[in-house]
């Protein structure tokens, strides 16, 4: 068994590691990333045909949920190559990161949880599995060599001992002909030197420790993946032990009325326009609650998706169940009209935007919530994740930080902080616009030079399209006065 695994996922896990360091290391968002998922999910491939299965079919030959986790990771991918936003860029790894748990718990183990917690639970020891097996790549190792090694492998380790010692002849002799060479002819020296300006060595403080970190910890983590995953005890999807239903039905009748109540305080303020205490305006009355009632909001989701699994099936019950989630959209549809309002006065910014798409998340999450009172062993967790990775693909491809911009630069009064709320991706929008170029100019000034100061390599390894866009428009400020 160990040498079953050892040859099916050392080399791989040393391959992944070796990726990781090269192209994803101190590496927010550029032209890496597609590479680094395109050969993610190569090697991937490879590893599910030498288990006699396949990356985006089940086993009996059909398409199947890998497929949308193998099609989106590589969207998430491109889409932190073609925006500079720091938002989009951090809720894409992590989308990245739920994605590919779901796909390495599909491929090496079949199993997926119809429920929200349970399935999240897998996920979750997917995500400790190379804790819990940190020191198996060595002991695999030691174990193999203990059974001894085919004829094939004392040869191919003696090639790479030749090669070692081939390159250690050749590296002194190298540096004393390309210094000779260098100062004889001076365009090959200047060549030469800027290949040398180029290689930027890793900081001492950072990088020594940094690098064979990263490279370590992938290692382990795709080494028990691949070769530890499939033998990881999961529990089944068994009934879990239901609760007297009359003690859901207490709880949550009492809270029933006071959303009732306050779904009703909703629609005479907020729908019906009645007038306001004293000294409120819309969009102070609009701010003020938002956030609470987004809270209350997420609150309701989970306790009906709890009361659904963990109390007896009672009609009274689910139709309880369903006032909440009536007046959740209640809640919903006050916290999306104070946004509005707020947005009215005070223009766009990341975060409204963020949390308006929120909103329709929220909104989709108690529909199917409310779907699911009616409807056993509906897939809550699969259509969740489809929805909102469909629906983040949507958005991050609009470009958010482009019609924040373009919404705000359209106001009477635009927003005097608008250049510190968009990222480069607006870089053009801004430019063509003119009133607050030059203050975005100074803003990014700093930004600028550190990006001007990149050597090949490091330009390169890190070039991501907007920010290059942007950094250009930026480079000419002032030419054009």
């Amino acid at each position: 068994m160990e040498s079953f695994r050892f040859k099916r996922s050392f080399k791989k896990a040393l391959l992944w590691a070796a990726m990781a360091v090269i192209l994803i290391y101190r590496n927010r968002g550029s032209i890496a990333y597609p590479i680094f998922m395109a050969g993610t999910l190569a090697i991937l491939a490879s590893d599910c045909k030498a288990m006699g299965k396949s990356l985006i079919r089940d086993i009996n030959g059909r398409l199947d949920i890998k497929l949308f986790y193998v099609i989106s990771l590589m969207l998430l991918a491109i889409l932190k190559c073609i925006t500079s936003s720091d938002q989009i860029l951090l809720f894409s790894g992590i989308g990245i990161l739920i994605l590919f748990i779901s796909l390495l718990l599909k491929i090496y183990t079949g199993k997926e949880d119809n429920e929200i917690t349970g399935q999240l639970l897998k996920m979750l020891q997917v995500l400790v599995t190379p804790f819990k097996h940190i020191g198996r790549p060595f002991s695999d190792l030691s174990a193999v060599r203990k059974t001894g090694q085919p004829a094939e492998s004392s040869g191919s380790r003696k090639n790479v001992r030749s090669v070692l010692l081939g390159l250690l002849i050749a590296i002194p002799l190298l540096v004393v002909i390309i210094a000779l060479l260098s100062s004889a002819d001076m365009i090959f020296g200047d060549i030469v030197g800027d290949v040398l300006d180029s290689i930027k060595l890793p900081e001492l403080d950072e990088d020594w420790i940094g690098v064979p970190f990263k490279f370590f910890v992938s290692f382990i983590a795709f080494y028990a993946w691949s070769a530890c995953l499939p033998a990881e005890i999961f529990p089944d999807n068994t009934e879990p032990r239901r609760f007297d239903a009359v003690i859901a039905i207490t709880f949550n009748s009492l809270i029933a009325l006071v959303y009732l109540i306050f779904s009703g305080i909703q629609f005479i303020y907020l729908v019906g326009r009645m007038e306001l205490p004293g000294g409120y305006t819309y969009a102070e009355y609009a701010h003020e609650g938002f956030y609470q009632l987004l809270a209350v909001t997420i609150l309701n989701l989970i306790l009906v998706s709890f009361c659904k699994k963990h109390f007896e099936e009672n009609h009274i019950l689910k139709f309880i169940l369903v006032i909440i989630n009536l007046c959740t959209f209640v809640m919903i549809a006050s916290a999306s009209l104070r946004m509005f309002l707020y947005v009215g006065v005070y223009g766009l910014s990341r975060l409204r935007v963020d949390v308006l798409w929120l909103l329709v998340v929220l909104s989709v999450w108690t529909l199917i919530l409310t779907i699911g009172i009616f409807r056993k062993n509906l897939p809550y967790f699969r259509l969740i994740m489809v929805f909102s990775t469909v629906w983040f693909l949507i958005f991050g491809y609009s470009m958010p930080d482009r019609w924040i911009a373009s919404y705000d630069l359209k106001l009477d009064e635009p927003p005097t902080d608008l250049v510190y709320e968009v990222y480069l991706d607006a870089a053009d929008i801004i430019y063509e616009d003119g009133r607050y170029w030059d203050k975005y100019c100074r803003y990014l000034h700093s930004d600028q030079c550190i990006y001007e100061e990149k050597n090949p390599i490091s330009f390169i390894r890190e070039y991501n399209f907007m920010e290059d866009a942007g950094m250009r428009l930026i480079r000419n400020c002032g030419e054009d006065d």
